[in-house]
């Protein structure tokens, strides 16, 4: 199974390739969220460095959210256009799930968090039993102080919402910067599990999860209210 992984929640996108779980190349993007300017080149770039054509990628595993609204999009574009063009599958990939992937192993509860911008962060939390992590809650739309009451000790926090959450969190263990963001191959390696499990989404139906709705719908409807 040829796996084509596509990450572009945040300002450090990606993209890897791998075979079945062998991971075969990671590429990031360009820091400045341009994705949208250099993920094509990117991917044409890795791909004939590998051998292969559009028609040899089995599967596309996106990144499909929370994240970046306009990262998000032009991932499930692309994944509906390579879906269409070549009949690859596709399966979306929780951005929070992918990232929890960071945390070193001996972490037993791990909280990926973002910065929801416009207040709060988007958060779920992660147990680890026999090896595997279960999603005991989230992801959801929170504010650093409700999920600091919900969580016990020990808890790993980790991503890009760690600088707003660090006072109301601070009796918790926090990631370094360089594991903040999401992994290209860690979307490949989950991607390739759910492949396995026949998870796979509807391109047609395909959307990102922002769990919030954009900022210029939420002024719209603020201004006919008026």
């Amino acid at each position: 199974m040829r796996i084509l992984a596509v990450e572009t929640s945040g300002p450090h996108g990606g993209i890897a390739l791998a075979d079945a779980a062998r991971l075969i190349e990671e590429v990031r993007l360009a820091e400045g969220l341009r994705h949208g300017r250099d993920l094509l080149m990117v991917i044409r770039a890795a791909c004939g460095r590998a051998g292969w054509t559009p028609g040899d990628i089995d599967l596309v595993a996106v990144s499909i959210g929370p994240g970046s609204f306009t990262g998000l999009r032009i991932a499930v574009v692309f994944a509906k256009f390579v879906a269409w063009d070549t009949g690859a599958k596709v399966v979306a990939v929780p951005t929070l799930r992918a990232l929890a992937e960071n945390a070193p192993a001996q972490a037993r509860r791990i909280v990926p968090i973002l910065d929801a911008k416009r207040g709060g962060l988007y958060a779920s939390v992660f147990e680890r039993s026999e090896g595997r992590l279960q999603e005991t809650f989230g992801p959801t739309l929170i504010e650093p102080e409700d999920l600091a009451a919900r969580l016990k000790k020990p808890a790993f926090v980790l991503g890009r919402g760690v600088p707003k959450a660090r006072e109301a969190l601070t009796r918790f263990d926090f990631a370094p910067e360089d594991l903040w963001d999401a992994r290209p191959a860690a979307v490949a390696s989950l991607g390739f599990e759910m492949g396995e499990r026949g998870e796979y989404a509807d391109p047609l139906r395909l959307a990102p999860v922002y769990i919030r709705r954009p900022e210029a719908e939420e002024m719209w409807e603020r201004r006919k209210k008026k």
